[in-house]
């Protein structure tokens, strides 16, 4: 008797009993110990606001930082070798490494995938497409001439004791009968070549033109007289043509030598 009354008051300093007509669990409740002493529920946490992503900083001004700390970790690097400032300029290195790589995979992805930013399609590389591309723009250039062959002519001064002018008179020759070009032949010094047998004699236009290099060649528009020097010295088919075509292409004629002309006593049509 006694047992039971010692066993009915712990539980009723333990409150684990069981209202009438409920069955006592306690044994399935033993994982809380024998001080039968319960922690309150935590209150829950008041959740933080999210703070708003930082801006992000002028990326310029980012990007000269991060080259002055590299720069600064390489001179203390250099200066004290130590382990730890060789480990920082190392680290350093890597992640300029990594950023320029992923700036050149970028790079080619955009270019790849955008023709119009692709300047392959405009001046190729490949072997291939380069000897079409020079093929199509020599075409170009070819007809561009011939057609600036009917409004142009060439002044050619020159020297029979000069070399080179022997050397470029049959060049210039073969250059003006391929285009369509009419060329006149001004001697210097009274000496012929055996291209242009009769050329003129004319120190006053040469002077004009300021010629003291010879062999000399000049693109003359009889119509307006405006022209343009193209070549001084020896130079081969491929640069006359070349020179030209840049010439005529945006190039505006020389004014003063234009002016100079105005009252030459060469007619370009002749």
């Amino acid at each position: 008797m006694k047992g039971w009354v010692l066993l009915w008051g712990i539980l009723a300093m333990s409150g684990t009993y069981a209202a009438p007509g409920e069955p006592v669990v306690y044994y399935e409740r033993h994982s809380e110990g024998w001080f039968w002493y319960q922690d309150p529920e935590p209150e829950p946490e008041a959740e933080e606001p999210e703070t708003p992503s930082p801006v992000p900083a002028d990326p310029v001004a980012a990007l000269s930082a991060f080259q002055e700390e590299l720069e600064v970790a390489k001179a203390r690097a250099i200066l004290e070798p130590t382990d730890e400032n060789l480990k920082t300029y190392l680290r350093l290195n890597q992640l300029a490494m990594k950023r320029a790589g992923n700036f050149a995979q970028a790079w080619q992805r955009v270019v790849w995938t955008t023709p119009a930013l692709d300047s392959r399609l405009i001046h190729p590389v490949n072997d291939q497409a380069v000897q079409v591309f020079n093929d199509e723009k020599l075409r170009l250039v070819d007809g561009f001439l011939a057609k600036t062959a009917r409004s142009h002519g060439l002044f050619f001064f020159f020297k029979g004791s000069c070399p080179f002018c022997h050397k470029f008179a049959p060049i210039l020759k073969a250059f003006a009968e391929a285009y369509g070009f009419h060329v006149i032949p001004i001697s210097l010094d009274g000496g012929t070549l055996p291209d242009f047998p009769n050329p003129r004699s004319n120190a006053e236009v040469a002077i004009k033109l300021n010629v003291d290099t010879v062999p000399a060649v000049f693109l003359v528009n009889p119509r307006d007289r405006a022209i343009h020097p193209v070549a001084f010295g020896y130079v081969s088919w491929s640069e006359l043509r070349r020179r030209i075509y840049t010439l005529m292409n945006g190039q505006p004629p020389n004014p003063l030598l234009q002016a100079q002309l105005s009252g030459g006593q060469i007619d370009a049509n002749e």
